[in-house]
């Protein structure tokens, strides 16, 4: 009873721009979804509670309430979903898409208007037909990998993933699935190609590392180090890439990032003369931590 109440609360509170927006015959039904929604909710049954509440949006999308107690009972059900979650999760990870396809669409049965998991839903049903799953271990099918589950993300960065899946295409050039992922990255997201800067004759990430450094050239140094991250998770060894991301991380100020990134590059490269000059200046302008003075500590006072 005291759950109902609060929601009921939250309704006759939060809820007067929303109560304004529906006409006066269509003020009943309203209620009546809003009623069962909360009794649905307070049962714990929270996907017939979202079901009602999406009746409520589909009569008003300007009902602000019953999108905040969508969100509220979906974060009640993450909580009785994350070993579904965790496995669909690691079925990714494995490149076992089919498999993936069908823990998601488990996860459905659970939440059937979770707008993510439609999507990836949609998504993941064109990539499991090109690769049921991940054939081999290798540097092409690792980027592609990195380009499926960025694609397949909550956060998705496609940009990423059209670049990943052509880098892909460029290690293993008679992959056939690689070309067919693209063509469907590109249907689905036709401003990729349009917005696509590279030359013909040139190899993405060369491409990328180029990008970075005129942002670098142009002072737009959060840009450069998100290109240049991209060339990372891709290339955790280039050395190009890690030179420039210290540079950028450098007039960011993330002093910390930019003595990583130019210390792995000169272990990975300790006879590039270039390194040890941008180290020891990095060094004047932020002290190693070890370097650094340490603060003097009080001793406690006497007693008496």
């Amino acid at each position: 009873m005291r759950t109902y109440a609060l929601v009921s609360a939250l309704f006759l509170f939060c809820s007067p721009a929303d109560a304004q927006t529906a006409a006066p015959d269509d003020k009943a039904e309203m209620k009546e979804y809003y009623d069962k929604a909360f009794g649905y909710y307070v049962a714990g049954d929270y996907p017939k509670a979202i079901e009602h509440w999406n009746m409520v949006l589909r009569d008003d999308p300007k009902q602000t309430t019953a999108k905040n107690m969508i969100e509220e009972a979906r974060r009640k059900m993450s909580g009785t979903a994350v070993n579904m979650k965790g496995a669909f999760i690691k079925l990714l990870e494995r490149g076992r898409y089919s498999d993936a396809l069908i823990k998601l669409e488990e996860m459905l049965g659970t939440d059937p208007t979770n707008p993510h998991y439609l999507k990836a839903q949609q998504r993941l049903r064109g990539i499991s037909a090109i690769v049921p799953a991940r054939p081999a271990t290798s540097r092409a099918w690792n980027a592609a990998s990195e380009a499926i589950n960025s694609w397949l993300s909550e956060k998705a960065d496609l940009p990423f993933a059209y670049d990943a899946l052509r880098y892909a295409s460029e290690l293993a050039p008679t992959e056939k699935a690689f070309g067919r992922l693209i063509l469907a990255l590109e249907e689905e997201s036709p401003q990729l190609r349009l917005n696509d800067t590279k030359p013909a004759n040139t190899a993405i990430l060369d491409h990328k590392k180029k990008v970075a450094l005129d942002q670098i050239y142009d002072s737009k140094f959060y840009l450069a180090v998100k290109e240049l991250e991209g060339v990372l998770r891709l290339e955790p060894n280039d050395v190009t890439a890690l030179k420039r991301a210290g540079s950028a991380y450098l007039q960011l100020k993330e002093y910390r990032a930019a003595r990583r990134a130019w210390q792995k590059a000169l272990q990975i490269s300790p006879k590039d003369d270039q390194l040890p000059r941008y180290l020891q200046a990095l060094d004047k302008v932020a002290p190693p931590e070890a370097a650094q003075p340490k603060k003097p500590q009080r001793l406690p006072k006497k007693k008496g």
